[in-house]
């Protein structure tokens, strides 16, 4: 086995150091082995799931920067649907693609990037940066340092502090650690109270709670940080009371989840009552309690998503083409409408409901979003719920549309086909 092994990177290196164009690995398994034997760390390149209409970035035809990569990097090309990289994506909360993530070959994440557009002097850096973090303390060997003294405050703060910077940011119980020792003069400081924020305490923790205490200091982080933290704070806190919620099945973690959100539209009560049903609607859907989540997502889709006419939502999808700064302002996307009614018929249909009026209901939900965005995913929703109600015809007719608007737009059609065959044959 040595020997294979060893064969298996005198083969591959060549190849690394002398290419002039970036040399990309097979699989994740294979990339990793070599970065583990060239002793290099790996570049991973995830693009969003349609890989076939994804941009290429014009600097891996460059030189320098190819050479660079090669050298210090064992490369990788994915997508965000990959398996084999499900638990880094979750567990380093990684959202947005394209992205670049930086791995030791243990998997271990030490520098990301979101930069697609970086200027060739900026990659630079960003590769730069890379090879420095890659010699820097990783959170595994943080969390064994903290691990032997937890009363050690220092160690503590170096583990948040490794877990923030890497992007993990599901960091509760060791911000609630932490706040425990700290003094309570502590908090009458901004920065302390910042960095307690930017952890994502739990709403109405030890640590939440102390952090708001001083309400002067935080109303005057909420004013004077700029508007991307700001969100990321309100995010973050958000994010982590719910994922709590839905762990210890915990109605009142998701209530205080949804409220933190409403609250953030005191001067708008229709949009703070969608955000709070959003969230519980979530919390239920997580946590499989259909009876309620088909209770409020009835009346709640109907209210608002249906009632908003179509040619108003074009014409906001419209002014997001022409102004691009309208994605960083609050509220409800042109996308989000069809996106949103495709999912909820897709929750009642994943939900293995047999009751006709919920059917007709996601049905109607459905079609909606497909005259909004007739993408296959959403024409895939609709068969599914066409076989649900033993419609074959029609089911196999709309899985038909979902093939083609597939191929039309360049899109991967295996899955869809798939589903067209298990139709036909009745086996779905």
């Amino acid at each position: 086995m040595k020997i294979l092994r060893t064969l298996f990177v005198l083969f591959l290196l060549p190849v690394v150091l002398f290419a002039q164009k970036l040399n990309y690995n097979p699989s994740l398994k294979s990339t990793l082995l070599l970065a583990q034997y060239s002793k290099k760390g790996v570049f991973v390149i995830i693009n969003s799931e349609n890989t076939n209409n994804e941009r290429q970035n014009l600097l891996f035809n460059d030189a320098e920067v190819v050479n660079k990569i090669n050298k210090a990097f064992v490369t990788y090309e994915t997508n965000y649907t990959d398996t084999a990289l499900s638990a880094i994506i979750n567990y380093y909360n990684i959202r947005e693609c394209p992205t670049y993530i930086f791995l030791h070959s243990n998997m271990e994440l030490f520098y990301r990037s979101l930069e697609f557009d970086a200027s060739k002097e900026r990659f630079l850096d960003i590769l730069k940066n890379a090879e420095e973090a890659a010699q820097q303390t990783t959170i595994k060997k943080a969390k064994e340092d903290y691990l032997k003294d937890t009363s050690d405050i220092t160690k503590l703060k170096q583990l948040i502090d490794v877990l923030k910077k890497q992007g993990v940011t599901n960091n509760a119980y060791y911000i609630e650690q932490y706040a425990k020792k700290l003094s309570p003069a502590s908090f009458d400081d901004y920065q302390t109270v910042l960095y307690i924020l930017e952890a994502g305490p739990i709403i109405n923790g030890i640590a939440y709670r102390k952090a708001f205490a001083n309400r002067v200091i935080t109303d005057s982080i909420f004013r004077k940080e700029p508007g991307p933290k700001r969100a990321f704070i309100l995010n973050v806190i958000s994010n982590n009371t719910m994922v709590t919620a839905i762990k210890t099945i915990c109605l009142a973690d998701a209530q205080n989840t949804a409220n933190f959100h409403k609250n953030q539209w005191q001067n708008n009560q229709y949009n703070g009552q969608k955000i709070y049903n959003e969230k519980m609607l979530f919390y239920y859907n997580s946590i499989k309690d259909t009876v309620n989540y088909f209770r409020i997502a009835t009346d709640h889709y109907d209210k608002y998503y249906m009632s908003i006419r179509i040619d108003s939502i074009e014409n906001l999808k419209l002014q997001e083409k022409t102004d691009s700064t309208l994605r960083f302002k609050p509220g409800w996307k042109a996308k989000s409408f069809p996106d949103g009614l495709n999912e909820v018929a897709w929750n009642f249909y994943s939900s293995g409901t047999q009751n006709r009026e919920q059917l007709l209901k996601a049905i109607k939900w459905s079609k909606r979003s497909i005259k909004l965005d007739p993408n296959p995913n959403n024409f895939d929703t609709l068969a599914h719920l066409f076989y649900a109600m033993q419609d074959f015809k029609k089911a196999t007719k709309i899985q038909e549309m979902a093939v083609s608007a597939a191929k039309k737009n360049g899109l991967p059609s295996k899955v869809y086909l798939e589903n067209l065959t298990r139709i036909k044959l009745k086996t779905l």
